[in-house]
């Protein structure tokens, strides 16, 4: 937590800060957004729990570079291909999650032999956008969603349709449920078609690829993964404001980084 917000807490807050085993760490500057009454890590039973969530969130860090606020920071638009880019119109945000540090459930819905999970860090990372890049964003995904909905709709107004439905039904009983699953099948591929065009003509100004965005090429190369994906890129939710203020605490190293995997002798 800063000075400033230090001078801002009352004595009773003071003194249970005195208590925290977390007090002033990495992980309480990025919990401490509320205040300490609205603190997960206070519900923890024992100082040895706080301490291990403590130890968790910094080994999270470690994979994370000290610059990464700046995708969210700046007021230029990290999609822009072109230069300069357009002022941020909002924030798009996005989760990437890491193998570290270690964590085990059991093999069936958390029962069982523990077996190490895929997922030990998860973050969520917001970056500035203009409007153009979040229009062509929203683009997309309405191209390939509305096409498959589109044409789910025309299937099921067609079989309202007395002279329409009735002769399928004669014909064979599961005909009008079979026409509505080709037509499904037909807007989804059409959609995904249309969509990928879109996507190709996009590309040529938008880093429609956020893999090919700096800092998350070096969150990449750190051995962080997209957690959710929609055809194959990771899903975008934009908002006006942002999400949090920081994710790391300044620093006053070098602006940049090396697009490198980090060293495990850095860790």
């Amino acid at each position: 937590m800063s000075e400033n917000n230090n001078n801002n807490l009352s004595d009773e807050q003071r003194e249970y800060r005195k208590k925290c085993v977390i007090a002033d760490s990495d992980l309480c500057n990025w919990l401490d957004r509320k205040g300490c009454y609205h603190c997960y890590i206070s519900t923890l039973k024992s100082d040895e729990d706080k301490k291990a969530a403590m130890e968790r969130w910094e080994t999270t860090l470690s994979y994370i570079p000290e610059n990464i606020d700046d995708l969210h920071m700046g007021d230029d638009c990290v999609f822009c291909k072109q230069k300069p880019a357009y002022e941020i119109d909002g924030y798009a945000s996005f989760e990437m999650a890491h193998p570290e540090p270690y964590s085990a459930k059991g093999m069936f819905f958390g029962i069982g032999k523990k077996v190490r999970t895929p997922v030990g860090s998860l973050v969520t990372l917001q970056a500035g956008i203009c409007d153009d890049c979040k229009k062509a964003f929203r683009k997309m995904d309405f191209l390939h969603l509305g096409i498959f909905f589109g044409f789910l709709a025309a299937a099921f107004v067609l079989l309202l349709i007395p002279g329409f439905a009735e002769p399928m039904a004669n014909l064979f009983a599961l005909l009008p449920v079979l026409f509505v699953a080709l037509m499904a099948l037909a807007g989804y591929f059409l959609g995904k078609q249309i969509g990928m065009n879109a996507i190709r003509k996009a590309a040529k100004t938008v880093h429609v690829d956020v893999a090919e965005i700096p800092l998350v090429r070096q969150m990449l190369g750190r051995g962080w993964f997209f957690f959710q994906l929609t055809n194959g890129m990771p899903r975008l939710y934009f908002k006006k404001t942002k999400t949090y203020t920081r994710l790391r605490k300044p620093c006053g190293g070098k602006d940049g980084e090396d697009d490198l995997p980090l060293d495990n002798m850095n860790i």
